[in-house]
């Protein structure tokens, strides 16, 4: 599986990025982000009934709500799972002998003190 990440910033100070996975190339992700894009340019303007597409109801006018809808166009449509990476732990595996195998789980933490 490949994990492609897409996000956005934008002009307030908003950003959303998020981690989709799927058996494909880079070239068939990016075949399908532009068929999510054109279908999200499609909605432009358009009010969206409940029921359809994600059900917000609202007119689809800003750049979250394009997002949001390139993000469901890929995952409803086109197959593509949303993944998380756990980027504060990591599991190292070691041999300490010829017969045993050692895992051990390192996890970061930020400690803050007052000066």
């Amino acid at each position: 599986m490949n994990i492609f990440k897409i996000s956005y910033d934008w002009y307030e100070g908003e950003h959303q990025d998020i981690l989709l996975g799927k058996d494909v190339g880079r070239d068939e992700f990016e075949k399908d982000l532009l068929e999510a894009k054109e279908f999200a340019e499609g909605l432009i303007g358009k009010e969206i009934p409940t029921g359809e597409y994600i059900g917000k109801g609202y007119r689809v006018d800003c750049l979250p709500e394009y997002f949001e809808q390139i993000i469901w166009f890929l995952t409803t449509k086109a197959g593509y799972k949303e993944c998380s990476y756990e980027q504060l732990r990591e599991y190292h595996i070691d041999d300490i002998s010829p017969k045993k195998i050692s895992i051990n789980v390192s996890v970061q933490s930020t400690v803050r003190s007052e000066l």
